[in-house]
């Protein structure tokens, strides 16, 4: 199975490259952009929700929602009707950030798909969606 483990190398290493390209280019850690990723794409999440989101554990998920929310990136809301669910949103400055995020991301992205014309992108498209199906 030698062109599998080479295929996946290759997805292994095009995704390295893509996020040291943006760590270089953002001022936060990539696994707080990641979060502020997540709670931008989602109505109100709660500390749960972000745990399980990266498979990770509550302290784990507390400890990176705290540098955000110290960062003055998020707050921490009880929710109305139950108030031992904490859920969270963007402040302004996180939604800046995410903003600034964004547009490097859509940048680097540009750049590793720049190579490809739109017979290969589409390719590439209908092969991910194939693996995504099995996945």
């Amino acid at each position: 199975m030698k062109g599998s483990d080479s295929t996946a190398s290759l997805f292994t290493e095009v995704g390295q490259a893509l996020k040291s390209r943006l760590q270089r280019s953002i001022s936060l850690p990539f696994s707080q952009y990641q979060t502020l990723w997540f709670v931008a794409e989602h109505t109100s999440p709660s500390m749960q929700d972000v745990a399980r989101h990266f498979n990770i554990r509550a302290p784990s998920a507390t400890f990176l929602v705290e540098e955000l929310v110290q960062g003055g990136y998020l707050e921490r809301h009880a929710n109305a009707k139950d108030r031992r669910r904490v859920e969270l949103t963007l402040t302004p400055k996180g939604k800046r950030a995410f903003k600034t995020f964004e547009a490097k991301r859509d940048a680097a992205l540009s750049k590793l798909f720049g190579p490809l014309g739109d017979k290969d992108r589409t390719e590439l498209n209908r092969i991910l969606r194939k693996m995504l199906k099995r996945a």
